[in-house]
């Protein structure tokens, strides 16, 4: 079994060191996407360090929870030699393994034809609907978009899903077979008006291979994905804690292959004791 790591990053090259360092096994081949509204050439002594690591060349402009986040992700899946492997694990290069390498290599292995991908409902156990049923205009750089798109819902129909989906996510952070990532791929193919619709979605990356996968053939392989993330107990704050070294103890008694999120500049001492916890003898940096 081969697995192909799609790691999207747009910052900290250093903290991308060690996470390729942390993951380091041969079956393991690393994609890494750089966000296009930053500089790459800090990132690329990574692929002269590490011999099973590429950039991804087609990049993406990221904004938080606009379309750039999928774009991202289709144009690895594109690049991609995806007949190569048995699995894409898509993660941040703001991750960090919970586990040694051959353990989760092993765990893969294991539970093999497994779709790792967190499909909740949209309408009771993740109530976020409207981020679905409104207009958001989240994509354009203009001002005043979040006013336009109340504006839009409020004198326009409701919005329609142009196929019979029954709409579930979570996260878009996920470990998928190449069979699933294909599906996709074909389905988005055949069906452009799903990816017009979910232009004017708010945070669309966390639905889109979820549901098109629920709604198919793969749903009876699906498990919660492998990433441990900590969010607020204020339910208003819609980004992921910063896990830091008081974090540890959970961290270890999780379930979860991975974690995020974790900064280097805030707290480095944490990725010191995973390091140290999985087995990195000492830091590459």
């Amino acid at each position: 079994m081969k697995i192909a790591f799609l790691i999207l990053a747009h910052k900290n090259p250093r903290q991308l060191q060690l996470l390729l360092n942390a993951l380091q096994h041969p079956a393991f081949h690393f994609y890494i996407h750089i966000d296009k509204k930053v500089n790459a050439e800090p990132f690329q002594y990574l692929s002269s360090q590490f011999s099973n690591v590429s950039f991804i060349k087609k990049r993406a402009k990221i904004y938080w929870a606009a379309f750039g986040t999928i774009q991202a992700t289709l144009n690895g899946f594109n690049e991609i030699p995806l007949d190569n492997y048995d699995y894409v694990n898509v993660i941040s290069a703001q991750d960090f393994p919970l586990r040694p390498a051959d353990e989760i290599y092993e765990y893969i292995l294991k539970r093999k034809g497994t779709e790792f991908i967190t499909c909740e409902s949209i309408e009771d156990e993740w109530p976020v609907a409207p981020r679905v049923k409104k207009y958001h205009l989240i994509n354009w750089r203009i001002p005043g978009k979040y006013r336009l798109g109340n504006f839009l819902t409020h004198i326009l129909p409701q919005r329609k899903f142009p196929v019979d989906h029954t709409i579930v996510g979570r996260a878009n952070w996920f470990t998928l077979t190449t069979k699933a990532i294909k599906y996709s791929l074909s389905f988005l193919k055949e069906n452009p008006a799903v990816i017009r619709y979910y232009k004017y979605c708010w945070g669309a990356d966390e639905f889109i291979f979820s549901t098109i996968l629920y709604n198919s053939s793969f749903k009876t392989n699906i498990a919660e994905n492998l990433v441990y993330v900590k969010w607020s107990a204020d339910t208003t704050i819609a980004h992921p804690q910063i896990l830091t070294i008081d974090d540890f103890n959970e961290l270890i008694n999780s379930s979860k292959l991975f974690a995020r999120k974790f900064d280097m500049e805030s707290d480095s001492l944490i990725l010191k004791k995973l390091e140290e916890y999985i087995g990195i003898a000492e830091a590459t940096v």
